[in-house]
């Protein structure tokens, strides 16, 4: 082997065989992705007459009204979540149920539920104006299963922890692929950045493999390091502060995810849903609903996310915990009011890997990342296979070319 090839030899492994065990799933995510650069939009397009009305709604509606409206119809389901696309006023109120419960006297029994997004059952569209149901689907649809491959691999809680590790080896092959394509490439930049229609077959695979992938190699790595940070960015968070603290307790900051009220006494009934959003909106009214999940008990917290209209949403989003009894802020995921390392693990990560952060021209970036992603794959399975030692040992052993049947392999005279 030459020095180079020994030098390169690990990287060219580790590329390749990581490519070929996790290539399946990255062609998956890779196209997965593409799409959901725009779901909200895709949704929409789809089924105009479950997502839209034809005139605006009012921007804060009667919730409770619409919740009797749903429980009336599904008595024996519960209501996980309010989960609007938050893209204009026009917009009717999807409701996610869970599948049936056994009931109880106080109604469904919620013992079984546990995880709500492993609850998930059925999707239910109100009408904010009028609190009439237009409709009703089940929630797993094609473009919810391609949220939820994309972000748990359809295990929620156990599917991130993977893709977090996957995310790693992204990252690396990504970085490996790079300095192996400048290795070759360095020698003659301009033929290793485009791809001639006049090549043959095999020559425009092994470009499309190495032309694109290089020019989608940094956001491929970001997109794998980001899905890292976002999957384990509690423990990385958490480890990071105490490194920086050296080893002393987390100081709470007023108004964060972590701050609450002491716990009051447990609370009988469950406070309005129109009092608790307009609680959660005290500090700041001019913000969009777009996400409530509901509690299970008058003891548990409301959890309601804001839009904010007078601010950039994918730096501003605010969740805001509203107690279930007693109607007070519970606590408080705030950018303004938290430290920025909450932010960044928080929200700004998730709106950076999304392409959201950058708006139309990082979703478009996304989309080409996901689609070279997606192409990666089957060309280096390609490329793979026509180099394979077993291919090679194959052809040495041929007898074309061996002098010793080259009177055979003649015509005859």
């Amino acid at each position: 082997m030459s020095a180079r090839g020994s030098r390169d030899g690990w990287m060219i492994v580790v590329h390749r065989y990581v490519g070929l065990i996790i290539g399946a799933w990255m062609c998956a995510v890779g196209a997965s992705g593409a799409i959901l650069a725009y779901y909200r939009e895709i949704e929409t397009w789809l089924d105009p007459k479950l997502f839209l009305m034809e005139t605006p709604g009012p921007r804060h509606p009667d919730l409770d009204r619409m919740v009797a409206a749903v429980r009336a119809a599904y008595p024996d389901r519960f209501i996980l979540y309010i989960d609007r696309h938050g893209l204009s006023l026009n917009e009717t109120y999807p409701f996610i149920l869970s599948g049936p419960l056994p009931m109880i006297p106080e109604g469904p029994d919620l013992s079984s539920i546990g995880n709500y997004e492993a609850a998930t059952d059925l999707q239910i569209f109100v009408n904010p104006v009028t609190a009439e149901i237009v409709g009703a689907r089940s929630h797993w649809t094609f473009i919810n299963l391609l949220r939820d491959f994309h972000r748990e691999l359809f295990a929620p809680l156990f599917g991130r922890k993977v893709l977090g590790a996957l995310g790693i080896l992204v990252v690396l092959t990504s970085i490996f692929g790079g300095v192996l394509w400048w290795r070759d490439a360095r020698q003659n930049m301009k033929r290793a950045l485009v791809m001639r229609s006049s090549s043959s077959m095999p020559r425009l695979i092994r470009d499309g493999h190495t032309v694109f992938g290089i020019y989608a190699v940094v956001i491929i790595g970001w997109l794998g390091l980001s899905a890292t940070l976002i999957c384990y960015g509690g423990s990385i968070r958490e480890f990071a502060d105490w490194v920086l603290r050296g080893g002393r307790p987390a100081q709470v900051f007023e108004g964060s995810a972590l701050a609450s009220s002491p716990a009051p006494a447990a609370a009988a009934t469950f406070v309005s849903l129109n009092a608790a959003r307009d609680v959660a909106l005290t500090d700041h009214p001019n913000s969009d609903v777009v996400l409530i999940r509901m509690p299970k008990t008058p003891a548990a917290r409301i959890s309601f996310r804001l839009y904010p209209l007078d601010e950039p949403v994918t730096i501003y989003t605010r969740q805001v915990y509203v107690d279930a009894g007693t109607g007070e802020i519970a606590g408080r995921f705030d950018p303004k009011r938290q430290p920025w390392s909450d932010s960044l693990f928080g929200l700004w990560l998730i709106w950076f890997h999304n392409g959201t952060m950058l708006g139309d021209f990082g979703r478009a970036l996304n989309i080409f990342a996901g689609i070279t992603l997606a192409s990666l794959f089957p060309t280096g399975l390609y490329i793979w296979w026509k180099k394979r030692p077993s291919r090679r040992r194959r052809t040495d052993l041929s007898p074309v070319g061996d002098p010793r049947y080259r009177r055979i392999s003649q015509p005859a005279e």
